[in-house]
């Protein structure tokens, strides 16, 4: 009875210790992300975008599944006028998280650039939709 309970107390010890080095991994990830993305704000502010995207391509090829870095990258293409790669960027945050109200401010500022009003104003509708539930 006694082997038997040590057994177990051993189980769920090192169920506990796996539990804990993800949880760790995880956070470490997600601050190795937030950093990225403050220095990307940073070399912006600096009118360094080209080290900007950089950043941001390197963060999209480690984790494609974060919104605000594919985001962030449309955001920094429309700077450069770079307005397709803006708008495939946008899309793809826009898949991931569709409440993410600065995509559609931004998409209103694409296609408004390229002439396309109907889309920009369908995108204006959306982030007035968006702020007002807020």
């Amino acid at each position: 009875m006694k082997q038997k309970m040590l057994i177990l107390i051993l189980c769920a010890s090192f169920v506990v210790l796996l539990t804990s080095v993800g949880l760790y991994v995880y956070l470490k990830r997600q601050h190795k992300t937030l950093s990225y993305i403050q220095t990307v704000g940073e070399y912006v502010q600096q009118g360094k975008y080209d080290e900007a995207i950089h950043l941001l391509k390197e963060t999209i090829h480690k984790n494609p599944r974060i919104a605000e870095a594919h985001a962030a990258l449309g955001m920094i293409y429309n700077k450069k006028d770079m307005l397709d790669e803006s708008l495939q960027e946008l899309k793809t945050a826009l898949t991931m998280k569709p409440d993410l109200i600065s995509i559609y401010q931004e998409m209103y500022k694409v296609y408004k650039k390229k002439g396309m009003e109907e889309e920009a104003q369908k995108a204006l509708e959306s982030y007035e939709k968006l702020k007002g539930s807020e």
